[in-house]
């Protein structure tokens, strides 16, 4: 498949779907691609788990523990979840 990037755009409004409360998470509608998501939204194991079957989903690739873990190490942003899907493709 090849490598296309990821619209931050798209992503933001993925993670927005994927909420438990879409309310809570549309802080990330607006925000600099490099702001910790935990800083905006409760990313909670729920809402990351949300974001990981969307991503799957939308983008047709499998998320392993490994990207996941990289993702998330140091705190998730939009830029690092757009990587993660970038390489997986």
């Amino acid at each position: 498949m090849a490598n296309t990037r990821v619209d931050i755009d798209a992503l933001r409004q993925l993670i927005v779907d994927a909420a438990p409360d879409p309310a809570l998470a549309e802080p990330v509608l607006h925000c600099d691609p490099d702001t910790l998501l935990d800083t905006l939204i409760p990313f909670s194991s729920v809402i990351v788990l949300g974001v990981i079957v969307a991503v799957e989903d939308t983008y047709r690739i499998a998320v392993t523990k490994p990207m996941i873990v990289q993702a998330l190490t140091g705190g998730a942003t939009l830029h690092k979840l757009a990587r993660m899907i970038e390489a997986a493709r």
